[in-house]
């Protein structure tokens, strides 16, 4: 599949969802990025809803990454 393929289908997707899908979907790529609580992964989530390109970064990242969870200061003893 090609690289415009890919991104053609990951914007169709990001277009096709609602105002609280978008958020539950922003929710939980961020938790799964960075240990984050619900709470202010959710209110990053209503801060950013505008901002697509911070939520298909998220999408493709976690599409395409074998490990998109990051090392963060506080779980850094999980590695």
């Amino acid at each position: 599949m090609s690289k415009f393929s890919q991104n053609a289908k990951v914007d169709s997707f990001l277009r096709s969802l609602n105002y609280w899908q978008t958020i539950n979907l922003y929710t939980t790529l961020k938790q799964a990025r960075m240990d984050i609580s619900f709470e202010d992964a959710k209110l990053e989530a209503i801060e950013n809803f505008g901002d697509s390109d911070i939520l298909r970064y998220m999408l493709e990242e976690a599409i395409n990454s074998p490990n998109p969870k990051h090392r963060t200061p506080t779980n850094k003893s999980l590695f």
